[in-house]
């Protein structure tokens, strides 16, 4: 039998070997709906996320804000699902509202959020995603998305994963920081040197 079969990657941590468990999206999580307009918690909207990273671009605690969005919590997953092709995705530490059109989702018993987070940026789950509905403005549709089976590996396996993916995060932020700052030191010398 081979390893795709299995539902075994090609690359795995030492000490692991089982073939992953294959489940349904639906099956790994809740899609959270209750609303709040309640502008003592900050709002994330899709400009406040910088695409591909996961990261916001501000402290969206000090926007006022008091539109309607999906409250969430700390260790729920933000999933842009307007234009997912742009994704726009987010792993909170803190207690919000999700403004437009975000998918707010929490990680049942058998999986961690962290491993959810890493699992909505893989090609398999954009693949997906970007089967959409609309043109001018294309939504991930859910019932295609959550009746999607992805392969699963045990929590400590997927703890591993985050913090692999958390480390290369947390490099390419790093380095983002420093290249932004290069290139601001380059205009201003431009701007100093080229009367």
């Amino acid at each position: 039998m081979s390893k795709d079969a299995r539902n075994v990657p090609a690359l795995r941590f030492k000490g692991y070997s089982d073939a992953w468990e294959k489940r349904k999206f639906k099956d790994l999580v809740v899609r959270v709906n209750k609303t709040s307009d309640d502008s003592t918690i900050p709002s994330v909207e899709f400009e406040d996320i910088i695409s591909k990273q996961g990261r916001l671009n501000k402290d969206v605690r000090l926007k006022i804000n008091s539109k309607q969005g999906i409250y969430f919590e700390p260790q729920d997953v933000l999933f842009g699902k307007l234009r997912p092709y742009l994704q726009n995705w987010l792993f909170p530490s803190f207690y919000g509202r999700a403004v437009g059109d975000f998918w707010v989702l929490r990680a049942n018993s058998s999986v961690l959020s962290e491993y959810l987070f890493v699992l909505i940026q893989s090609p398999r789950f954009q693949i997906v995603a970007n089967i959409s509905s609309g043109t001018k403005m294309p939504r991930s549709d859910w019932n295609t998305v959550s009746n999607t089976s992805f392969p699963i590996p045990v929590q400590s396996e997927q703890r591993k994963i985050w913090q692999l993916f958390n480390v290369l995060d947390n490099l390419i932020a790093a380095t983002q920081s420093r290249l932004s700052s290069l290139e601001l030191l380059k205009k201003s010398l431009l701007q100093d040197l080229f009367i």
